[in-house]
């Protein structure tokens, strides 16, 4: 019933803005101009919601110097509006060997923040959709349009046996989080 009633009174002010061209073309002005203004931001709300990017929307690449690895990424289709300050790179090392000299790009106030909640959704979100029983090596880095992560493996793993996932966080208002996974090619 309400959204009836806006589309009237937008229909409303438009016949009068058409009728008061004549007359005075300032009033006129005054009536579309705040009402395109209102019909600007209702729409970009709207498109926001409804936009989400999805796994295809992000290319990751894989370059290799001796055990130093490198991802690049860089998202083809704009950012939701919504994403979370934060996404993660999530990886999968035999035998649970530790990977070392991991260097990324932070989220600048990610210590202040309150992340346990976040890191522990996430890490729920994980064993729910990958399985796996390894330990998984999580690393937040900052949702930008593109983003490097590096690291150091030892020299005995082969890199076709590492599993590495980018796990992208969205958050809307009065929603719940949101996580969707891509699979990283590591060889």
């Amino acid at each position: 019933m309400s959204l009836i009633l806006v589309m009237l009174i937008v229909f409303g002010l438009l016949v009068l803005a058409v009728k008061v061209w004549k007359k005075s073309k300032i009033l006129s002005f005054g009536l579309t101009v705040p009402l395109f203004l209102v019909l600007f931001f209702i729409g970009f709300v709207v498109y926001n919601s409804w936009y989400h990017t999805a796994p295809d929307s992000l290319k990751v690449t894989v370059q290799k110097e001796k055990q130093r690895f490198t991802l690049s990424g860089v998202w083809v289709k704009p950012l939701d509006a919504y994403r979370f300050v934060t996404d993660y790179i999530v990886l999968y090392v035999p035998n649970n060997t530790e990977v070392s000299n991991v260097k990324r790009n932070r989220y600048k106030n990610y210590n202040e923040m309150d992340v346990e909640g976040l890191e522990a959704a996430a890490q729920n979100s994980i064993k729910d959709e990958i399985s796996s029983e390894l330990q998984p090596y999580i690393f937040d880095i900052e949702t930008t349009k593109d983003f490097t992560v590096s690291f150091d493996l030892p020299e005995n793993l082969n890199p076709k046996d590492i599993k590495a996932y980018y796990v992208h966080i969205r958050e809307e208002p009065m929603d719940s989080l949101e996580f969707w996974f891509k699979k990283i090619r590591i060889n």
